[in-house]
């Protein structure tokens, strides 16, 4: 264990070109408090801390994705949480070569994606909302508008990729990926977090991947899986337009393709955010949460749940060759489910599989899609209560055998030890409230306590009479263990990191948990605000996973600011070092070799004239540092450009065109 240090902060920051202004920060509820992008850039500072820093995490990194928009909208503008550019924030555990000494570093890069630099370019985002796209009263014209605001801001920026990677981490082949469903997965270096590149899953043997460049076929889930044993990565990427509307790959630890872009049989595109994996089987789930730009010809927004289609759960191996392997189906009643726990396979008693058993985090409906716009479901109704939810699909009878909650809490946000993801776990690690609920659409859903469920015992001894109505109880029960933070403190999810990790015999929850905690008593007491660089608001705590009580074994003070977010991990060092951009200097300093590419987001000034908008998406200006974005021929851009400039600007024609009948005929 590192006994406590207290070291001096050095301001090694970068604030991000953007037009964020305390003065005019929206009231959204996702925009409100720490829900607030952060503008500042800092790399790798020391932080001071308290308590100890067990020696197993030295040169490893603990790391946060989350939406951090870079231009947050103005208060009548629609917002949803899941808008934002990806931000990843990390805390380095560096270790002395001379001394031992671990000191926690901490480091928060955004995302260099194709739809960041754009809108550094136009001082706008690009993207439609989501809001936008699930409110009701939205009509057709609205929805194709912004479709189309988007297609030919993109175009003219050279952007071939709307994905802001704002979701999750995942570490495979030797590389960090930043994952959002509506694009490929970025790489970013660790410790740095500097973004290198989109990763397209080409194979080392073939060069195969998906059609061209920015095609939906190079879509991907903001939840891959990451086999402990193998190594390999399962995942699927939706399209939301055309048939096969999900495709399905599995890439080995060497980047190899095992299974790649198989079609599954879907009847219409739908949201598919998670879904669940165990030794020899994967689980897709075809939820009535339809995705579909057509949806308008229904009178139904884009995004529109269906409480009267039936739910499907499908069922098939890890390796499935379309035509070859078959998909069983499973149904039961609507409802929806974000994000999985684990599954595992049942044998019987020749040894073969009859069974999988998965753990989920359950809704009713989809009102927490509303909810994080800051709006209420159609049709109203109460809360929508989410719990942890067991079932077990019977690969006999091709029934599900047993489907019921293993809470009678909220419960979100599940993550088990990454080491028995796909096995017979025990336990799992979420995030609940003590008052409220996750679709919470006024106020924002914080999390102010941490459960421990031990789901064997669970599945045994299940909490009676729970109804999805009215279960909101606080944590409690056989096979649960909870942490409440103190009043006014909020966290994030609690990611895993193993304290033996060449143990044998090591026990599943022999290890620790990190989660981002903040403190309300740090808002402005006027006007509500977060202050960016409050370094007594934020701080990383280190759990004792075992224990599981506070207090924590160790705070990390953060210097500055960092808002609620979503999804971590725990990269080890030897992941680090694997990384092959990167090597250890003289100093025992982890960076990226010399002459390895990064993407910026400062390459090119921002668009002041039809003439700069020519002359930069020409290509003239193009090489200048934004590399992969591409070039266009002058002359289309031009075209494009007066075409884009006359619609931005169609008002004011149409103002001066009536002022001027007027006067003539007037």
């Amino acid at each position: 264990m590192e006994d406590l240090v207290l070291r001096p902060q050095t301001k090694a920051s970068t604030e991000l070109e953007s037009n964020v202004k305390e003065s005019t920060r929206s009231r959204h509820p996702y925009l409100d408090g720490n829900f607030y992008p952060q503008k500042t850039e800092l790399h790798l500072v020391e932080c001071y801390f308290e308590g100890t820093i067990p020696h197993v995490l030295a040169g490893g990194q603990y790391l946060r994705n989350g939406p951090n928009p870079s231009h947050p909208p103005a208060p009548e503008q629609p917002y949803h949480w899941f808008d934002g550019d990806g931000m990843v924030h990390g805390v380095y555990f560096h270790q002395d070569p001379k001394t031992g000494c671990i000191v926690p570093r901490y480091v928060n890069k955004q995302v260099k994606t194709d739809v960041l630099i754009a809108s550094h370019h136009w001082t706008f985002s690009l993207m439609p909302s989501i809001a936008t796209l699930i409110d009701p009263i939205s009509t057709t014209t609205l929805l194709l508008k912004a479709i189309l605001r988007t297609a030919i801001l993109s175009f003219l920026s050279g952007s071939t990729r709307i994905s802001v990677a704002n979701t999750s981490l995942v570490f495979h082949d030797n590389r960090l990926l930043a994952n959002c469903e509506n694009g490929p997965p970025m790489t970013i270096s660790a410790p740095g977090l500097e973004t290198l590149g989109w990763q397209r899953f080409i194979d080392p043997d073939t060069g195969r991947n998906a059609g061209m460049p920015g095609s939906f076929d190079e879509w991907s889930t903001a939840h891959p899986k990451v086999d402990p044993e193998s190594g390999d990565l399962i995942t699927f990427g939706y399209n939301i337009f055309a048939p096969p509307y999900v495709r399905y790959s599995v890439i080995g630890s060497d980047g190899r393709h095992q299974t790649f872009q198989q079609p599954l049989d879907l009847p219409e595109s739908v949201m598919m955010h998670d879904f669940a994996v165990t030794k020899t089987q994967s689980i897709i789930f075809d939820l009535p949460l339809s995705l579909s730009p057509f949806n308008a010809i229904k009178g139904v927004p884009m995004i529109s749940f269906n409480p009267l289609r039936r739910a499907r759960f499908g069922v098939f191996p890890r390796l499935y060759k379309a035509g070859e392997d078959e998909i069983i189906w499973f149904e039961t009643d609507a409802c929806m489910i974000f994000h999985s726990a684990n599954a595992w396979d049942e044998h019987d008693e020749k040894g073969e599989v009859n069974a999988v058993c998965m753990v989920a985090c359950r809704f009713q409906g989809a009102k927490l899609v509303h909810a994080a716009a800051g709006m209420a479901a159609p049709g109203g109704g109460g809360t929508d209560v989410v719990h942890l939810f067991y079932y077990k699909f019977d690969l006999k009878t091709r029934q599900i055998s047993h489907a019921y909650p293993l809470s009678d809490f909220p419960m979100e946000f599940p993550t088990v030890n990454p080491a028995y993801l796909t096995k017979k776990n025990h336990y799992v690690y979420g995030a609940s409230l003590s008052s409220g609920s996750f679709d919470a659409a006024l106020s924002g859903a914080k999390i102010d306590t941490l459960v421990k469920v031990d789901v064997q015992e669970r599945i045994k001894s299940p909490p009676m009479c729970v109804t999805q109505e009215t279960a909101n109880l606080p944590p409690s029960g056989s096979g649960v263990k909870k942490i409440s933070l103190p009043p006014g403190h909020f966290a994030s999810e609690a990611n895993f990191a193993p304290s033996r990790p060449d143990d044998p015999d090591a026990e599943e929850d022999d290890g620790y948990l990190f989660i981002i905690v903040y403190d309300e008593a740090r808002l402005d007491p006027v006007t509500g605000d977060a202050p960016d660089d409050d370094p007594d608001a934020s701080s990383v705590w280190i759990i004792d996973a075992k224990a599981f009580s506070l207090p924590p074994i160790t705070k990390i003070r953060i210097p500055q600011r960092i808002p609620f977010g979503l999804h971590g991990t725990w990269v080890s060092r030897q992941q680090l070092e694997s990384q092959e951009n990167l090597h250890i200097n003289v100093d025992g300093q982890v960076e990226l070799k010399p002459g390895t590419k990064t993407r910026t987001a400062t390459s090119i000034s921002a668009l002041t004239s039809l003439w700069k908008w020519q002359l930069v998406w020409a290509g003239n200006e193009v090489k200048r540092g934004v590399g992969d974005l591409g070039t266009l021929s002058f002359g289309l851009s031009a075209l494009v450009a007066w075409v884009l400039f006359l619609l931005m600007t169609w008002d004011l024609w149409a103002m001066l065109g009536g002022c001027a009948i007027r006067k003539v005929f007037g």
